[in-house]
Protein backbone atom coordinates (compact mmCIF):
# COMPACT_ATOMS: atom_id res chain seq x y z
CA UNK A 1 0.00 0.00 0.00
CA UNK A 2 2.78 2.42 0.54
CA UNK A 3 4.36 2.05 -2.76
CA UNK A 4 0.96 2.93 -4.51
CA UNK A 5 0.61 5.89 -2.26
CA UNK A 6 4.34 6.81 -3.15
CA UNK A 7 3.39 6.18 -6.93
CA UNK A 8 0.26 7.42 -6.84
CA UNK A 9 2.38 10.85 -5.42
CA UNK A 10 4.55 10.74 -8.44
CA UNK A 11 2.27 10.49 -10.99
CA UNK A 12 0.59 13.76 -9.56
CA UNK A 13 3.86 15.35 -9.77
CA UNK A 14 4.19 14.85 -13.28
CA UNK A 15 0.71 15.99 -13.66
CA UNK A 16 -0.82 19.98 -13.63
CA UNK A 17 -3.73 18.97 -14.10
CA UNK A 18 -4.01 16.15 -10.87
CA UNK A 19 -1.82 18.97 -8.70
CA UNK A 20 -4.40 21.27 -9.46
CA UNK A 21 -7.20 19.11 -8.65
CA UNK A 22 -5.28 18.05 -5.22
CA UNK A 23 -5.33 21.72 -4.84
CA UNK A 24 -8.55 22.71 -6.00
CA UNK A 25 -9.54 20.34 -3.20
CA UNK A 26 -7.57 21.26 -0.58
CA UNK A 27 -8.92 24.63 -1.19
CA UNK A 28 -12.72 23.79 -1.39
CA UNK A 29 -12.48 21.63 1.50
CA UNK A 30 -11.10 24.05 3.65
CA UNK A 31 -13.40 26.93 2.52
CA UNK A 32 -16.63 24.62 3.46
CA UNK A 33 -15.14 23.14 6.35
CA UNK A 34 -14.81 27.57 7.71
CA UNK A 35 -17.87 28.04 6.41
CA UNK A 36 -19.66 24.81 8.76
CA UNK A 37 -17.74 26.64 11.51
CA UNK A 38 -19.09 29.65 11.50
CA UNK A 39 -22.33 29.25 11.34
CA UNK A 40 -21.67 26.16 13.72
CA UNK A 41 -21.18 28.97 16.30
CA UNK A 42 -24.83 29.91 16.18
CA UNK A 43 -25.89 26.55 17.20
CA UNK A 44 -23.00 25.92 20.11
CA UNK A 45 -22.99 28.72 22.41
CA UNK A 46 -20.33 30.62 19.98
CA UNK A 47 -17.79 27.48 20.06
CA UNK A 48 -15.73 26.56 16.51
CA UNK A 49 -16.08 22.95 16.26
CA UNK A 50 -13.23 21.37 18.12
CA UNK A 51 -11.11 20.39 15.27
CA UNK A 52 -10.83 24.33 14.86
CA UNK A 53 -9.67 25.08 17.79
CA UNK A 54 -6.04 24.65 18.74
CA UNK A 55 -5.32 25.13 22.09
CA UNK A 56 -7.84 22.61 23.20
CA UNK A 57 -8.39 20.67 26.19
CA UNK A 58 -10.72 18.10 27.98
CA UNK A 59 -12.24 20.71 29.74
CA UNK A 60 -13.19 22.99 27.28
CA UNK A 61 -14.69 19.64 25.36
CA UNK A 62 -16.82 18.82 28.33
CA UNK A 63 -17.78 23.12 28.98
CA UNK A 64 -18.76 23.32 25.14
CA UNK A 65 -20.48 19.81 24.78
CA UNK A 66 -22.78 21.17 27.23
CA UNK A 67 -23.94 24.29 24.55
CA UNK A 68 -24.22 21.59 21.70
CA UNK A 69 -27.87 21.44 20.14
CA UNK A 70 -28.75 18.59 18.06
CA UNK A 71 -28.44 21.08 15.15
CA UNK A 72 -24.76 22.03 16.48
CA UNK A 73 -24.67 17.81 16.29
CA UNK A 74 -25.27 17.36 12.64
CA UNK A 75 -23.66 20.59 11.46
CA UNK A 76 -20.38 18.91 13.49
CA UNK A 77 -21.55 15.19 11.81
CA UNK A 78 -21.19 17.14 7.84
CA UNK A 79 -18.02 18.66 9.47
CA UNK A 80 -16.33 15.71 10.46
CA UNK A 81 -17.10 13.60 6.67
CA UNK A 82 -15.17 16.91 4.98
CA UNK A 83 -12.91 16.56 7.34
CA UNK A 84 -11.71 13.21 6.42
CA UNK A 85 -11.07 14.35 2.90
CA UNK A 86 -9.18 17.64 4.19
CA UNK A 87 -6.27 16.44 5.45
CA UNK A 88 -5.56 13.54 3.25
CA UNK A 89 -5.52 16.17 0.20
CA UNK A 90 -3.52 18.72 1.91
CA UNK A 91 -0.84 15.87 2.94
CA UNK A 92 -1.04 14.22 -0.79
CA UNK A 93 -0.59 18.31 -1.87
CA UNK A 94 2.72 18.69 0.07
CA UNK A 95 4.18 15.25 -0.78
CA UNK A 96 3.28 16.34 -4.51
CA UNK A 97 5.35 19.65 -4.53
CA UNK A 98 7.89 17.88 -2.73
CA UNK A 99 8.92 14.78 -5.21
CA UNK A 100 8.16 17.67 -7.86
CA UNK A 101 11.11 20.32 -6.04
CA UNK A 102 13.19 16.83 -5.53
CA UNK A 103 13.13 15.41 -9.20
CA UNK A 104 14.08 19.03 -10.67
CA UNK A 105 16.45 20.40 -7.98
CA UNK A 106 17.84 17.49 -6.03
CA UNK A 107 17.21 14.16 -8.48
CA UNK A 108 19.92 11.81 -6.14
CA UNK A 109 17.51 12.90 -3.39
CA UNK A 110 14.16 12.22 -5.31
CA UNK A 111 15.45 8.55 -6.35
CA UNK A 112 16.93 7.81 -2.84
CA UNK A 113 13.15 8.96 -1.84
CA UNK A 114 11.24 7.30 -4.83
CA UNK A 115 13.08 3.86 -4.16
CA UNK A 116 12.16 3.78 -0.15
CA UNK A 117 8.63 4.99 -0.72
CA UNK A 118 9.34 8.23 1.54
CA UNK A 119 7.32 10.62 0.14
CA UNK A 120 3.94 9.26 2.04
CA UNK A 121 5.53 10.48 5.74
CA UNK A 122 3.85 13.63 4.61
CA UNK A 123 0.53 12.39 4.93
CA UNK A 124 1.24 11.32 8.83
CA UNK A 125 -0.41 14.43 10.18
CA UNK A 126 -3.90 13.02 8.23
CA UNK A 127 -3.74 9.59 10.23
CA UNK A 128 -4.14 11.52 13.23
CA UNK A 129 -6.35 14.47 12.02
CA UNK A 130 -8.30 10.98 11.53
CA UNK A 131 -7.93 9.39 15.07
CA UNK A 132 -8.80 12.80 16.62
CA UNK A 133 -12.11 13.15 14.50
CA UNK A 134 -13.17 9.78 15.54
CA UNK A 135 -12.40 10.35 18.85
CA UNK A 136 -14.15 13.49 18.82
CA UNK A 137 -17.07 11.91 17.02
CA UNK A 138 -16.92 9.01 19.51
CA UNK A 139 -17.43 12.00 22.41
CA UNK A 140 -20.13 13.68 20.59
CA UNK A 141 -22.20 10.55 19.62
CA UNK A 142 -21.80 9.21 23.27
CA UNK A 143 -22.14 12.67 25.09
CA UNK A 144 -22.91 12.76 28.26
CA UNK A 145 -21.70 9.85 29.12
CA UNK A 146 -18.78 10.08 27.32
CA UNK A 147 -15.69 8.50 28.36
CA UNK A 148 -12.82 10.51 29.56
CA UNK A 149 -10.47 8.21 27.67
CA UNK A 150 -11.91 9.16 24.33
CA UNK A 151 -11.88 13.54 25.27
CA UNK A 152 -8.20 12.83 26.52
CA UNK A 153 -7.50 10.67 23.33
CA UNK A 154 -8.96 13.35 20.79
CA UNK A 155 -6.99 16.12 22.97
CA UNK A 156 -3.85 14.04 22.69
CA UNK A 157 -4.34 13.40 18.80
CA UNK A 158 -5.00 17.08 18.17
CA UNK A 159 -1.78 18.00 19.57
CA UNK A 160 0.23 15.44 17.80
CA UNK A 161 -1.46 16.61 14.84
CA UNK A 162 -0.48 19.94 15.26
CA UNK A 163 3.14 18.93 15.74
CA UNK A 164 3.54 16.67 12.80
CA UNK A 165 1.82 19.38 10.69
CA UNK A 166 4.10 21.79 11.41
CA UNK A 167 7.06 19.24 10.96
CA UNK A 168 5.27 18.12 7.19
CA UNK A 169 5.17 21.94 6.23
CA UNK A 170 8.29 22.95 7.09
CA UNK A 171 9.67 20.30 5.35
CA UNK A 172 8.03 20.87 2.33
CA UNK A 173 8.99 24.85 3.24
CA UNK A 174 13.20 23.89 3.41
CA UNK A 175 12.54 21.37 0.40
CA UNK A 176 10.79 24.24 -1.79
CA UNK A 177 14.00 26.53 -0.29
CA UNK A 178 16.50 24.12 -1.54
CA UNK A 179 15.11 24.10 -5.04
CA UNK A 180 14.65 27.32 -5.30
CA UNK A 181 18.43 28.14 -4.10
CA UNK A 182 19.66 25.03 -6.33
CA UNK A 183 18.14 26.91 -9.33
CA UNK A 184 19.33 30.26 -8.72
CA UNK A 185 22.80 28.27 -8.24
CA UNK A 186 22.42 26.71 -11.78
CA UNK A 187 21.80 30.06 -13.04
CA UNK A 188 24.90 31.96 -12.09
CA UNK A 189 27.30 29.01 -13.05
CA UNK A 190 26.15 28.88 -16.54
Amino acid sequence: MLESLNQFIVRCSFSVWKFVMLVAGFAGTLRVMQLIGERFKEYSGGSLPFDLQNSLNSEQVYAQLANYTDYANTLYYIFSAIDFFFPLLAGLMLATICAFVLRHSAPQFYESALQRNLFPILLIPTLFDWLENLTLLATIITWPESPDSAITAAVLAKQVKLGTTALATGATVLVILYGMLNGIKKLFTR
